[in-house]
């Protein structure tokens, strides 16, 4: 089997989902309460931040930043449990995704609305695995993409032992279901230009969405990412929020980078 299968990942991945759902139907149907509802929001938006967007997105898929090792052992930390994928597969699947932006080719389903939401495939595919060369030459990745799943079924099962299946649910299930909500929602609004805002023209449907940009406060502006997919920002005007780029800015970006980047505050 490829290194790189997503036949295997997908099993285990939906697994996981399907474990992760049912304890944070759990924990909201068994203690509800709004404060620790909306608490979790924020916390949730927080990790979401820096694992996807300082992590996966920003720094691996498309090194649009650079870091100090030891931070890209933190982002690791963040970005696993959120169950977007290895930095492998996530990294070799968005690149495909700009490379192939809206084509047969293009692993992002977008159309219909219910696959993306469901996260359901069209079929099994494998990374071509030129796309992601630079990252399986690195042994912090390499371990992480053997690891992932012992990692993520040993952090569920260590959560439910110390904090139970209600606290499970509002905490790791809590993030890994917003995760994914959230992922839904930009995949199948940010390639809808019927329902946002074209201001680039880019070789593809991406868009800006307000709805996106409200829940999101920095994946809205989609448009504005597949215009220049290498930028840390995606902000372009002082009206632009991208909480994303301000949390690479003051806490990853290296010293001497952080001098030489230019930042619409």
């Amino acid at each position: 089997m490829n290194f790189l299968t997503r036949i295997t990942f997908h099993k285990k991945l939906m697994t996981l989902l399907g474990i992760h759902f049912s304890l944070y139907l759990y924990a909201l149907v068994t203690q509800w309460d709004w404060s620790l509802f909306l608490f979790m929001l924020i916390f949730h938006k927080i990790w979401h931040l820096i694992g996807n967007e300082a992590g996966l997105h920003r720094l691996w898929a498309h090194k649009s930043y650079q870091t100090q090792r030891w931070k890209e052992y933190i982002l690791q930390i963040f970005a696993v449990p959120l169950l977007y994928g290895t930095s492998i597969t996530y990294a070799g699947i968005h690149r495909q995704h700009h490379a192939y932006s809206d084509t047969e080719k293009d692993p992002h389903v977008t159309r219909p609305w219910w696959k993306v939401a469901f996260y359901i495939r069209n079929k099994d595919y494998d990374i071509e695995t030129r796309f992601v060369k630079d990252l399986l030459r690195d042994p912090l990745h390499i371990w992480t993409h053997r690891n992932y799943f012992k990692i993520n079924f040993l952090l569920v099962i260590l959560c439910l032992l110390v904090l139970g299946p209600v606290w499970t649910g509002y905490t790791l299930s809590f993030i890994v279901i917003h995760s994914f909500v959230g992922a839904a929602t930009l995949n199948v609004l940010g390639h809808r230009p019927e329902y946002g805002k074209r201001p680039h023209n880019t070789n593809d449907q991406s868009s800006n969405n307000w709805f996106v940009q409200i829940i999101s406060l920095n994946e809205g502006l989609h448009n504005q990412h597949h215009a220049n997919p290498g930028a840390w920002s995606f902000m372009n005007k002082k009206t632009n929020v991208d909480l994303g780029a301000w949390i690479i800015y003051l806490f990853f970006m290296t010293p001497e980078q952080k001098k030489k980047a230019k930042f619409v505050w």
